[in-house]
């Protein structure tokens, strides 16, 4: 079975209910001559009106076909985990958010970026320039390039503020430049040296999530090798590598590392606690400055994203209990092939038949997404519904042959004050 996607239409509609959505879908399957019965999966994003388990448009659409399964974009997916994993504490969402001031700092002017160029080819003769890169947005699982041109990058963007702060007359950035040269201290530089592998991770799974023809098995093959990975990169050991870089790197650049647990003062315990049952509750503490920093930081930001890794992809949300989570829940045996060949699951079985493959956003979809995205800002305000669905019609199914005679032929019947040559 081949897979083709088709773009039908643009449809306006007055509000973004499910309801109202259900009516334009099925008024847009009736008018181009397609039986809902066919219907066979569901794939929106994730906002509630779209996957809503009861009002939902997919489970409006599936109270007419119950085997028009939703399935959410897996590349989508991962880049929600990532989201999520880097809310899961203080530090990582600062964290980002100074990684994103200092691009548009050192790339909003041209003349700050031409310093940052100079800087680097005088600390790093011979090498290529490496570009610092933006954050996306949406793709999160690309932001590994960004943090590893900023990691390539960092003393050079430490030279550039130095120069901007030093500099005789004061330059007008100069506030800026001490607030961004402050910020970037030993938390800074952990997380950068944790958030990195990590990335690195994601972003080879994002592209396979993304490969024409991927199937279900292969889909949990990936998400598999990512979760394994998690789970080895999750010790004391390899956080102690980590934390040594850290301090390393911080002391190379004469920024200072914590010598106490940040926001953690001794407690004295009471005289009647101190042999008490209660003693280790009221002096509980964080042996060590590395101690506070694997459980606070890096345990945090592991776990939070394998648990939304498994919540998001192995369907085991809890009390969800919607027909695609049952339905892949009982598909994981086939993923093995030695755990169904000897003794196959029934129910399992009976899954192959409607579970729809995993497949995510390729190439080709982005840039229809990119043409769709350009001529609805452009056009829509120029020219009618209809003008303006045949446009993204032509731009968006190249491989579709035209017939320029019949092109011909219907300009001709539409016009008949043309003149025939």
């Amino acid at each position: 079975m081949e897979i083709k996607e088709r773009f039908i239409a643009v449809c306006t509609v007055d509000t973004t209910t499910g309801q109202e959505l259900e009516k334009t879908v099925l008024s847009l399957l009736q008018k181009n001559g397609l039986e809902l019965k066919n219907l066979y999966g569901q794939g929106y994003d994730g906002a509630a009106n779209m996957s809503g388990m009861y009002k939902g448009l997919q489970a409006r659409i599936r109270a007419h076909n119950e085997k028009a399964l939703y399935v959410h974009c897996k590349a989508h997916c991962l880049n929600l985990v990532l989201v999520e994993a880097s809310k899961s504490n203080k530090h990582f969402i600062t964290f980002f958010n100074i990684v994103e001031k200092l691009y548009a700092f050192c790339n909003g002017s041209p003349k700050r970026h031409a310093t940052l160029v100079k800087c680097q080819q005088s600390l790093y003769p011979g090498q290529r320039v490496l570009e610092l890169q933006q954050l996306s947005d949406t793709r999160w699982a690309c932001r590994e390039a960004a943090l590893k041109a900023l990691q390539r990058n960092l003393n050079a963007v430490l030279k550039l503020l130095d120069d901007i702060i030093d500099i005789d007359p004061p330059d007008l950035a100069r506030g800026d430049a001490q607030m961004y040269r402050h910020a970037i201290n030993f938390i800074f530089l952990l997380c950068l040296e944790i958030a990195t592998p990590v990335f690195k991770v994601t972003a080879v799974a994002s592209d396979s999530l993304q490969e024409e023809g991927l199937d279900h098995s292969t889909a949990y093959k990936v998400i598999d090798g990512v979760l394994r990975t998690l789970q080895t990169m999750r010790s004391e050991e390899r956080f102690g590598e980590i934390f040594k870089c850290a301090s390393e790197k911080a002391e190379s650049l004469d920024i200072e590392v914590p010598t106490e647990v940040p926001g953690q003062r001794k407690r004295k315990v009471p005289m009647r606690l101190q042999h008490g049952p209660t003693v280790s509750q009221v002096g509980a503490q964080f042996e060590s400055v590395e101690a506070y920093f694997r459980s606070t930081v890096y345990y945090s930001f592991l776990d939070s994203m394998t648990e939304e890794l498994k919540r998001r992809f192995k369907g085991n949300k809890p009390g969800s209990g919607s027909p695609t989570d049952k339905i892949i829940q009982s598909f994981h045996p086939l993923t093995v092939h030695a755990k169904w060949v000897s003794n196959p699951d029934a129910e399992a079985k009976e899954a192959v038949h409607i579970l729809c493959d995993f497949y995510g956003e390729d190439e080709d979809q982005l840039q229809a997404e990119l043409k769709l995205k350009i001529i609805k800002n452009q056009l829509r305000s120029l020219c009618g519904q209809e003008r303006l669905s045949d446009l993204l019609l032509i731009a968006i199914e190249t491989d579709i042959q035209i017939k320029h005679s019949e092109v011909i032929r219907i300009l001709k019947d539409m016009a008949p004050r043309r003149m025939l040559l």
